[in-house]
């Protein structure tokens, strides 16, 4: 385990080999540099699939090399220790909470990131700089070591400048309390730990997760990337969901698999449900997967109730892989209802290896994934109507919905693991290769080869 040493072992060992076995395709004949990955979480502390997708990369760069993931504090004290993995900044809420222990936080940040750095890193690879002290990032970024960003949510527009401590820094025009306590950042930013500017130049690398994210996204005028890909997230448990033996259940079952916050959209969901009983006479339950906003899931219980659909709905709470595959071979329909621009949601993904009917928001990346008519039945943003106008479409038309369920996982296959690993592993090699334009000179160390 990762403790007292300032180096991780390294994690090269007959991995490579396993690589064949785990993912189906061969690693690729390469040696990795030292990389630190940063990111918000990193499991088994994680809310949604991009974490997971994460520590997926973060193996494979791991077999043939070494890797420092730097990575909030939450849970850490209920989480068991982990080569190579230190939880050593500050989780922060985007409220007056968290704006207020934004100072503190940055400073610990910044000391987290110059020890990280000690261990002398050849590239920074940030996946998330959500609810976390950019102070780290930009520490990182003025330490002259190639940084890379694998963008997969709407923060990398606010970068540094929508940080609560960094935002202090900035000319703006603020009310005397706000003034204050501006001023009494800009005191704490003068110490010799600190001093950093949040627009400072930043030369990178960008791996965008969709293009809707990349079309979404407003890089920094500060921010000049030298090498921008789009690399689509793929589901960490692909397989699982592709070995999924159909078995529908006896009676309609439509299923949500995701987080229960508002941004998710359930209540166009359960509001669909209702309609689709009342409206279009089709006997439909609903089973309900994904961890829980308590306050939000309160409400959602309410609105079931106030619309009658209380008894047709069952709350599952998260699961695991296996059980999740299980659940969607009884699934009628699966539906994923988000009102915000989701960049590339892995659920649609998963729901089409899984051979699903799939019924979504027409929202962010999601027709980019499975496209409308084609792959899947596509509704306008919260149009609950509409949304149960789909299901019952999916329920009824058998042979269109069967056809479009082929179509669906034959799209699924382009978003395979294997694949995925090499182009992130091929990305990690030209970032370094862009940044730099030459390789790093350590003597002794077998180094990586950029893409010709």
């Amino acid at each position: 385990m990762f403790s007292s040493s300032l180096r991780p072992a390294s994690l090269a060992h007959d991995a490579c080999g396993q690589s064949l076995r785990l993912f189906g395709t061969p690693p690729l004949p390469l040696t990795l540099v030292r990389i630190l990955v940063v990111s918000a979480l990193y499991p088994p502390v994680a809310f949604g699939g991009y974490e997971v997708e994460c520590s997926g990369v973060v193996e494979r760069l791991g077999e043939c090399g070494e890797v420092l993931v730097l990575t909030s504090d939450l849970d850490r004290d209920s989480v068991a220790a982990q080569m190579g993995v230190r939880r050593e900044l500050a989780r922060l809420t985007h409220d007056a909470r968290g704006a207020r222990r934004a100072p503190a936080a940055a400073l610990r940040a910044a000391r987290a990131a110059r020890n990280a750095l000690a261990w002398e890193p050849d590239l920074v690879y940030v996946w998330n700089g959500a609810s976390i002290p950019q102070a780290a990032l930009r520490v990182l970024a003025d330490s002259q070591v190639p940084l890379a960003f694998r963008v997969c949510e709407h923060w990398f527009g606010g970068l540094f400048t929508g940080d609560q401590f960094m935002r202090e820094l900035l000319p703006a025009r603020r009310g005397p309390a706000r003034a204050a306590w501006a001023a009494g950042c800009r005191t704490l930013n003068a110490l010799p730990a600190l001093r950093l500017d949040p627009r400072a130049p930043l030369r990178t690398a960008i791996s965008w997760n969709s293009e809707a994210i990349k079309r979404m996204v407003r890089v920094q005028p500060f921010v000049e990337p030298v090498l921008e890909r789009v690399g689509h997230s793929v589901p960490r448990y692909g397989d699982v969901y592709d070995a999924v033996v159909r078995a529908p259940a006896p009676d309609p079952e439509i299923m949500f698999l995701g987080r229960v916050t508002p941004y998710k959209g359930l209540f166009v969901a359960i509001e669909a449900l209702a309609l689709l009983r009342s409206e279009h006479g089709l006997p439909a339950r609903m089973v309900v997967i994904g961890p829980e906003d308590p306050e939000h899931g309160a409400e959602l219980r309410d609105l079931a109730a106030s619309l009658g659909v209380a008894d047709a709905i069952d709350w599952r709470g998260p699961l695991a892989p296996e059980l999740v595959a299980a659940q969607l071979a009884r699934a009628h329909a699966l539906i994923v209802s988000s009102v915000w621009d989701e960049p590339f949601p892995l659920v649609t993904i998963e729901g089409a290896l899984a051979r699903v009917p799939l019924v979504a928001s027409d929202v962010g990346g999601i027709g980019e994934g499975m496209h409308n008519e084609e792959h899947a039945l596509l509704f306008p943003r919260a149009d609950a109507p509409l949304a149960a106008a789909a299901l019952a479409r999916t329920l009824q038309e058998r042979e269109q919905t069967d056809a479009r369920v082929e179509r669906a996982y034959g799209r699924a296959q382009s978003f395979r693991l294997g694949p995925y690993l090499d182009a992130q592993e091929r990305f990690v090699l030209d970032a370094h290769s862009a940044l730099t334009g030459t390789r790093p000179d350590r003597p002794g160390r077998p180094l990586l080869s950029p893409t010709p």
